[in-house]
C-alpha cells in the first residue's frame, strides 16, 4: 500500500473498531451491524490490495447485503447464519478465488488472521505517525478536543431549547458514558478492527488449483462402478414416479404406511444419498484417468446422468417433506431443509451445465454466488413470518395447531400470528408485547420487524 492508501485504511479501521464499540455492545441486533459492516467494506476497499477488484466489489456488496437482515429481520436464528454467511463472504471477496481449494482456505482466511491483522493495522499506524509532522499531528488533536467542546456546548442549547432535537438526541446519544462494559467495548473494539486488518490479509490467498492426484482410476474401474451406480438410482427414481403418480393408495398398498409416515421414513436417507453423490461426482472427476477424448465423453455422460437422477431423487425429498409439512405444519427446521434442498437442486443443475458444456473452470466461483443468492433469499423471504402463516392456515383448514411452538416465533411472525382468534392470540402474543414492550432499540437496535410488530400490537390493543 502507498502512504496515502495506508493512512486511509488505519483511519478506516480505527473507525470500524471504535463504531462497533459504540453501537454493539448491549443492544439488539439492528442497524448497528450494518453500519459496522459498512465501515469494514469501507476499510476493505481502501486498503486496495485485493487482485480483482470488480469481482471483490461484487461478492463485498452480496456479503453487506445478507448483513442487512440484521436491520430487517429479528429471527436469532436468521440474523446468525446471515451474519456468518457475510463475515465468509466478505473473507472471500478479498482475494475472489476461483479454484475450490483456495474458495475453502479464503472463507476463513479474515477470521483465522486476527492476530496479524491486528499487528498490520499497529505497525500501519505506527509508521504513519512516526512520518507525520509532530505539529500536524498536535494540530489535528487540538483540533479533536476544540469540536468535543463545540459540539457539546451548542448540542447541549439545541437539546434545551426543542423537545423533538432533544428526544432524538436521547434516543441517539447514551445518557452517560458507559464504563461498566468498558472492557467490553475494549474487546468489541480490538475484534473488528483486527478483523479489518484480517480482511486486507485475505486478499494475500493464493489462487493455485488443487494439485494432481498420485492415485488414478482406470476406464473399466470408474466405468464399471458409475454404470451400477447409474443403474441403481434409475431403479429408485422409477419407484418415486410410481408413488408420486399412484398416491396415498399405491403407498398404503405396497408399504402399509400412511403417506406422512412414508414421508418420514426415507426423508433423512434422500438427502444423505444427495451430498453423498456430490462427492462422487467431485472425486471421478478429480480421479478418474481418460486417456481419450472418447473415455473423457462417456465419463461426463454417466455423471450428467448421475446429476439427473440425483435431481429427481432431491424432488422426492422435497414431496416427502411438504407431505409432512401437510400433515405437521411448519417449523424452522423443516423450513431450513425445504430451503437447502432447493439449493441443493440448484448447485446440482450447476453441476449439470458445467458436465454438458465441458468446461468446469467457473463451476467454483458460481457455487459461491449461488449460495450467497440462496442465503440473501432464505432472510428476504421471512422465514418466521412463513412459518406462522402457513400453520395459521392449516389451524383454519383442519382445526390444529400448535400454540406453545409458535409463541417462541420472533417479532417477524407477529403480523401473521395476528389473524388467529383474540384467545389465541393473546397466549400467542404475550411473550413478544413484554419483549417489545422494554427498553427502546436506539439507533444501534432499529429493525424493521420490530418496528412494524410494535405497530401492529399497538394497532390490536383493546
Amino acid at each position: 500500500m502507498s502512504a496515502g492508501a495506508t493512512t486511509r485504511f488505519v483511519v478506516a479501521a480505527v473507525f470500524a473498531g471504535a463504531l462497533a464499540a459504540a453501537l454493539l455492545p448491549g443492544a439488539r441486533a439492528g442497524l448497528g451491524f450494518v453500519l459496522v459492516a459498512l465501515a469494514l467494506a469501507a476499510a476493505a476497499a481502501l486498503a486496495g490490495c485485493a487482485p480483482r477488484p470488480l469481482r471483490a466489489a461484487a461478492l463485498g456488496g452480496l456479503a453487506l447485503a445478507l448483513a442487512a437482515a440484521t436491520a430487517v429481520r429479528d429471527a436469532g436464528w436468521v440474523v446468525a447464519g446471515e451474519l456468518a454467511g457475510a463475515v465468509m463472504l466478505g473473507s472471500i471477496a478479498m482475494s475472489a478465488p476461483r479454484h475450490w481449494r483456495a474458495i475453502a482456505h479464503a472463507a476463513f482466511a479474515a477470521t483465522l488472521r486476527l492476530a496479524p491483522g491486528a499487528r498490520l493495522v499497529g505497525r500501519a499506524a505506527t509508521a504513519r505517525l512516526a512520518a507525520a509532522p509532530t505539529g500536524r499531528a498536535l494540530a489535528v488533536g487540538r483540533g479533536l478536543v476544540l469540536a468535543g467542546a463545540l459540539l457539546a456546548i451548542f448540542g447541549a442549547l439545541f437539546a434545551s431549547g426543542d423537545r423533538a432535537f432533544a428526544q432524538l438526541a436521547g434516543d441517539v446519544l447514551p445518557d452517560a458514558i458507559p464504563l461498566d462494559d468498558l472492557p467490553l467495548r475494549l474487546v468489541v473494539f480490538g475484534l473488528v478492527m483486527s478483523f479489518a486488518g484480517g480482511l486486507a490479509q485475505a486478499a494475500s490467498v493464493a489462487d493455485e488449483p488443487a494439485r494432481r492426484p498420485l492415485l488414478r482410476l482406470g476406464r473399466a474401474e470408474w466405468l464399471l462402478a458409475l454404470g451400477a451406480l447409474n443403474v441403481l438410482f434409475a431403479l429408485f427414481v422409477a419407484v418415486q414416479l410410481a408413488v408420486l403418480f399412484g398416491g396415498d393408495a399405491y403407498v398404503r398398498e405396497t408399504a402399509g404406511l400412511t403417506y406422512a409416515q412414508y414421508a418420514r421414513s426415507g426423508f433423512a436417507q434422500l438427502v444423505a444419498v444427495a451430498a453423498l453423490t456430490l462427492g462422487v461426482v467431485a472425486s471421478a472427476l478429480r480421479w478418474a484417468r481418460t486417456e481419450q477424448p472418447r473415455d473423457e465423453a462417456i465419463l461426463r455422460a454417466l455423471l450428467a446422468a448421475l446429476c439427473v437422477l440425483t435431481l429427481v431423487v432431491l424432488a422426492s425429498a422435497l414431496h416427502r417433506l411438504g407431505l409432512y409439512e401437510d400433515a405437521y405444519g411448519f417449523t424452522r427446521l423443516r423450513l431450513a431443509v425445504h430451503a437447502l434442498l432447493l439449493f441443493g437442486g440448484a448447485l446440482f443443475a450447476l453441476v449439470l451445465a458445467a458436465l454438458v458444456s465441458g468446461r468446469r473452470e467457473w463451476l467454483a466461483p458460481a457455487t459461491v454466488v449461488l449460495g450467497a443468492l440462496a442465503a440473501l433469499a432464505f432472510w428476504v423471504g421471512d422465514p418466521d413470518r412463513r412459518i406462522a402463516a402457513h400453520n395459521v392456515e392449516r389451524y383454519e383448514a383442519t382445526g390444529r395447531i400448535d400454540l406453545e411452538y409458535l409463541s417462541h416465533l420472533s417479532a417477524d411472525a407477529v403480523p401473521a400470528l395476528l389473524r388467529l382468534a383474540p384467545a389465541q392470540r393473546e397466549r400467542v402474543l404475550a411473550r413478544q408485547r413484554e419483549r417489545l414492550a422494554g427498553r427502546p432499540d436506539g439507533l444501534a437496535g432499529a429493525n424493521h420487524a420490530r418496528a412494524r410488530a410494535r405497530a401492529a400490537l399497538a394497532a390490536d390493543a383493546p
